[in-house]
């Protein structure tokens, strides 16, 4: 079996459950928009998620670093080193999360103001609920994080990859129930207990594991050696930050509800990102850390250029489909309930201009990881540094003349650049990187994702997706008709093109169908 085909067997449990949660965030993000609409109320809601997500500065990083010194014990089989550095790390990460809240809690309507300076009276009162009630919260996403990289490294995918379902099925239920009496402000009974039931149904599995936590103060060298590779990440995270928060301040100044139509066209964008970009890395993290630690450098270059060739394959043609159908995606997916035409208009052009970063978010991301996997965090922090800055400047440049497309705009120039950027500094650290091989994947795609667009909108206007029918079922048998044959004419086409990915897709998923057969005929 060649080494494409298993990276995508291994992939394909986690991207079903991604899958699944993506349409169900997808759902949630719909309840949103028919209860609140792009107006203050949910501008309200971003905010509090940006604001309260400042405490991960410290910990996030933490958590990613853990991972590779985690796997290191489990290539070796030391288990009590294992639960030693989990130990350690788990109680330091907790008392600085709780930490951090504590701090912000008292002057959490100066930070709101300070960072949204155009949200009305209202939109600041509820941004500032949801922020404290939010902050001790951020706890249990933190553990969750803890809990799918041991799952993982011990090869346990399929419960870390269905919590955010679970997640999202919690927030939706909230919302349905009281969002209608309470508005906005049931979202603080939504996430909390969201973050509780994600986090509650790691554990029966993680206690099974040889990583179990317990409480300890202790820093041995394997704990310093996570701390001090998390340091380079911590200032990469601040950056991070300070864009996010930097974007808020602008958005909150364009007219209302701008922060919540950049926030759903970016969840719109997030889509393919969430339902494949996130499984190939998810599988490749613990598994490039382990070949990292047995000096398997071969096999380490093999498979970080496969996890970004199929990234790529499955990206580039989605962010070309959300360009040529933005509006009638956006109005299928949004337009009911508080969320108007008006707001389909705004969200979609913020839309067209976040896609073109999809392909470059997907690259990053799984470059990101193969230098996390090889315990070097300088490199791609200074990137993420890099791109931050990059982006606040275009920001700055592009949202006067072009308000929220071109707070959109210059997020999805400066990740594309930073894509590049990072392609060329992972062959530095890796000489036999095939470049080569990934470039001629990549111009397949383009060049097929190019043959697919201009299908997609001569279907999209035969069936009247891109008018809109006047009924939310035709509109979704219509939409659903255009983009899979939308999908049809990109697989026909890198066929045409000999793209090597659709011969290893079509070959795992023989392989699949065969074995589950043979299962079938053993079991009868």
């Amino acid at each position: 079996m060649s080494t494409g085909r298993r990276v995508f067997e291994a992939t394909f449990v986690v991207m079903v459950l991604n899958i699944l949660s993506k349409i169900l965030g997808l759902t949630r993000e719909q309840i949103f928009a028919m209860f609140f609409g792009a107006t203050g109320q949910l501008d309200a809601k971003v905010a509090a998620e940006k604001i309260t997500s400042v405490i991960t500065i410290l910990s996030g990083p933490v958590s990613t670093t853990f991972l590779p010194v985690l796997s290191a014990y489990v290539a070796k089989d030391d288990r009590s080193g294992a639960k030693r550095v989990t130990s350690s790390i788990v109680t330091l990460s907790t008392f600085l999360v709780l930490g951090m809240a504590a701090l912000l809690m008292v002057p959490a309507p100066y930070v709101v103001r300070l960072l949204s300076p155009g949200f009305g009276e209202e939109t600041l009162r509820n941004a500032t609920l949801l922020t404290r009630v939010l902050l001790p919260f951020m706890l249990f996403p933190l553990l969750s994080a803890f809990g799918k990289s041991v799952l993982n490294t011990y090869g346990n995918f399929g419960i870390p990859a269905f919590a955010p379902s679970l997640q999202n099925m919690v927030i939706i239920a909230a919302a349905s129930l009281f969002g209608p009496v309470w508005g906005v402000r049931s979202l603080a009974i939504g996430f909390p207990l969201a973050y509780l039931a994600a986090f509650f149904l790691h554990i029966p599995a993680w206690r099974r594991s040889p990583a179990w936590p317990s409480l300890s103060l202790s820093r041995d060298e394997s704990t310093k050696k996570v701390l001090l590779m998390a340091v380079p990440i911590i200032m990469g995270s601040i950056f991070a930050q300070v864009y996010a928060l930097a974007n808020l301040n602008l958005a909150s100044r364009l007219p209302e509800g701008s922060v919540s139509a950049l926030n759903l066209a970016d969840r719109l964008r997030q889509f393919p990102l969430g339902f494949f970009a996130v499984a190939v890395t998810t599988v490749l993290f613990p598994a490039l850390s382990g070949m990292w630690a047995k000096e398997d450098k071969e096999g380490f270059s093999g498979q970080a250029v496969n996890g970004i060739r199929f990234v790529e394959f499955v990206c580039i043609p989605a962010a070309v489909g959300l360009m040529v159908l933005a509006e009638p995606v956006v109005r299928l997916v949004y337009e009911r309930g508080a969320f108007t035409p008006e707001h389909t208009s705004l969200t979609a052009a913020a839309l067209r201009a976040y896609a073109p970063g999809v392909a470059g978010m997907a690259a990053q991301s799984v470059v990101t990881f193969v230098f996390y996997s090889s315990q070097e965090t300088r490199v791609p922090v200074a990137l993420s540094v890099g791109t931050a800055i990059l982006n606040i400047a275009l920001d700055a440049m592009l949202v006067g003349p072009l308000g929220l497309t071109g707070l959109a705009l210059a997020n999805s120039i400066s990740v594309t650049a930073g894509s590049l950027v990072g392609l060329y500094l992972l062959k530095q650290r890796l000489p036999g990187l095939p470049l080569r091989v990934l470039a001629v994947s990549v111009l397949k795609a383009l060049a097929a994702s190019a043959v697919m667009g201009l299908g997609a909108v001569f279907i999209a206007n035969y069936t009247g997706f891109t008018r809109g029918t006047g009924s939310l079922l035709r509109d979704a048998l219509v939409g659903g008709v255009s983009i899979a044959g939308a999908g049809v004419i990109y697989v026909l086409a890198s066929a045409v093109f000999r793209s090597d990915e659709t011969a290893i897709v079509f070959g795992a998923l023989k392989s699949r169908l065969r074995t589950l057969f043979s299962r079938r005929r053993r079991e009868s």
